[in-house]
């Protein structure tokens, strides 16, 4: 689902609001990539991300499934979780840049067998304002530690 930008536009929100919008976006950018088909996945991906970005997620997304069709590990995301924003600072083009910690769970099924995943990121999230809506602009992964 795409989030609407609040009335006052290019105002920055507090940590709080950042960590709503990243709770409704990450989740979109996660399960936009399980639709079948390429054409729809990019729609979907194209709801929350935009920019160079939205070229470079669809791109990883394609080489996975590339992967995933040569006998390489599935993956499928349950549970998308915004943990904290430490700091919320000014962005370019009206938007901002957010401090955030999050985790992705999902089933991963490899040589014939199932178990659960758990990672979570640390990362700067930018956000920019399109066509009446937050995206995500730039994602800049500080790190990523594999919980379970």
């Amino acid at each position: 689902m795409a989030v609407p930008l609040p009335p006052s536009v290019g105002s920055q929100p507090a940590p709080d609001g950042a960590k709503r919008i990243l709770a409704r976006l990450l989740p979109n950018v996660y399960r936009a990539l399980e639709f079948p088909t390429e054409s729809t996945a990019y729609d979907r991906l194209a709801l929350s991300v935009t920019g160079e970005t939205l070229a470079e997620v669809y791109l990883e997304h394609q080489q996975a499934v590339r992967m995933e069709e040569r006998g390489g590990a599935r993956a499928r995301v349950e549970t998308v979780e915004v943990i904290e924003v430490d700091s919320v600072e000014p962005g370019s083009a009206g938007g901002f840049v957010a401090a955030a910690a999050w985790t992705v769970g999902g089933t991963v099924t490899h040589f014939g067998h199932r178990h659960f995943r758990q990672n979570r990121y640390d990362a700067r999230v930018g956000l920019v304002p399109d066509e009446g809506y937050w995206k995500i602009h730039a994602i800049e992964v500080l790190d990523e530690k594999r919980l379970q």
